[in-house]
């Protein structure tokens, strides 16, 4: 097994030794078990195309709403 090093904000260390202590498992396999589930979760999330991740992003600027379908905004263009 390869190590790692990990630093951890106090209140996040403090909920882990606790948790290590109730449960009577190590630090390292509690940090392992999280680890693989995250990973395997992230594994099973469907692909986003690029219109889902830049979503959040859609519609948040400013300017003519119509620049693609306006001809008066596509005079001269390519030129």
């Amino acid at each position: 097994m390869k190590a790692l090093s990990v630093k951890l904000p106090d209140p996040l260390f403090h909920d882990l030794t606790q948790r290590a202590k109730a449960s009577a498992v190590s630090q390292s396999d509690i940090v392992r078990s999280a680890l693989l589930r995250y990973l395997h979760d992230a594994a099973d999330a469907p692909p986003t195309s690029c219109a889902q991740r830049a979503s959040r992003w859609i519609g948040i600027g400013e300017g003519a709403p119509d620049l693609a379908t306006n001809p008066d905004h596509l005079r001269g263009f390519g030129q």
